[in-house]
């Protein structure tokens, strides 16, 4: 198998593929390919043999929406991301040259598998989207800047919503127009209150590289999972966990479900 070039036109994206992504990752996604599209060649498309997309469906929608944009509105774009702004002036001019080239023949990059089953297809477009490992989140503290992972789509520094109380998850769904409204987005300047922190953060300059680790007991071996979810999904996870209200980052097994009954020797 090797890279082919090929028209953009050419690659079909996959309308079966299971994996979605919400508009602001999206965004992210473009502007990440427009600052960076080498990454493009080192992360080809992967198709079968009607050229339909099997891995690379997202980047591919995100090409086909660079590809509806002028050369001014992608000067523009870029002018606005940080990447860009700290390249140098003829690094800057060199990345506008080559979206202006790519325009006037919109190409992707592909790998073509036309050896695989029907059943290795469906494996693929699984499995090129799943994430084995898990990020040492210390050291993307340590090395990397928030503001960049944030950039980058890269899900980091998470602020739990503010708590609030929820009915109990057996009450029926005919009280469901009982349950309060999610608060609106805040429209302050970004410096409001922080109230809605977790305890252990209360006071404390939010500088990745100074946060304080918060988790359980060292002492213990502990597996663990982290939540991420829209402010408007609170009441969905508190029901899924059977908890009134969320007030801090990290909790125990124990606290969720009670400590586990001791076991009775006859």
């Amino acid at each position: 198998m090797k890279t082919e070039q090929v028209k953009l036109s050419q690659v079909k994206v996959n309308a079966e593929n299971p994996r979605t992504i919400t508009k602001d990752k999206f965004v992210k996604l473009v502007n990440s390919i427009l600052v960076f599209p080498k990454m493009l060649e080192l992360r080809p498309a992967v198709v079968d043999n009607k050229m339909k997309a099997l891995g690379g469906n997202m980047r591919t929608n995100a090409l086909r929406e660079i590809a509806k944009m002028s050369p001014e509105q992608i000067a523009e774009r870029l002018s606005g991301l940080s990447d860009y702004a700290e390249k140098s002036a003829g690094e800057q001019n060199k990345l506008i040259e080559w979206w202006d080239k790519w325009l006037e023949n919109p190409f992707a990059y592909i790998i073509k598998a036309t050896e695989l089953t029907e059943e290795e297809r469906k494996q693929f477009i699984i499995k090129d989207n799943v994430s084995f490992g898990q990020w040492d989140y210390d050291a993307l503290a340590n090395q990397f800047d928030s503001k960049k992972l944030d950039d980058w789509a890269m899900d980091v520094w998470v602020t739990p919503p503010m708590a609030q109380t929820f009915p109990d998850a057996t009450t029926s769904a005919s009280s469901a127009s009982d349950v309060p409204a999610p608060p609106a987005a805040s429209e302050d300047d970004g410096e409001g209150s922080f109230s809605n922190l977790p305890q252990e953060l209360q006071d404390l300059d939010l500088n990745p590289d100074d946060l304080p680790k918060i988790q359980g007991d060292d002492n213990t071996a502990m597996e663990r999972i982290i939540i991420t979810y829209p402010k408007e999904r609170l009441y969905d996870i508190l029901a899924l966990l059977g908890m009134e209200k969320i007030d801090k980052v990290v909790y125990r097994l124990e606290e969720i479900i009670g400590e586990p009954e001791e076991s009775i020797e006859e």
